[in-house]
């Protein structure tokens, strides 16, 4: 029998090796951004300070904690559908 990983729920998010993938994101694009600085062991020590800020804010927060924080505090032309008014229900035409 083969060994693989069967998720508990559908909700699971993808992994990167141990970690969820999204966290593992802020992890490397922070050692990335103090590489192509120069500053590799900066890089990495904000990558840590960040990433670990990161995860703890998403377990407080649940899963769509991030695109909340987006819906509420970014302009709406980015969520909200360009063609059609959300209080307008019915259309006579």
């Amino acid at each position: 029998m083969e060994d693989f990983w069967i998720p508990r729920n559908l909700d699971a998010t993808p992994l990167l090796f141990i970690w969820e993938a999204d966290i593992a994101f802020v992890y490397v694009s922070w050692v990335v951004i103090g590489g192509i600085l120069e500053m590799l062991t900066v890089g990495l020590i904000f990558s840590v300070i960040v990433g670990r800020a990161y995860a703890r804010l998403k377990e407080e927060g649940g899963p769509g904690l991030i695109l909340k924080f987006l819906y509420w505090y970014t302009p709406s032309e980015f969520w909200l559908s360009k063609n059609l008014p959300s209080n307008v229900r019915e259309y006579c035409g």
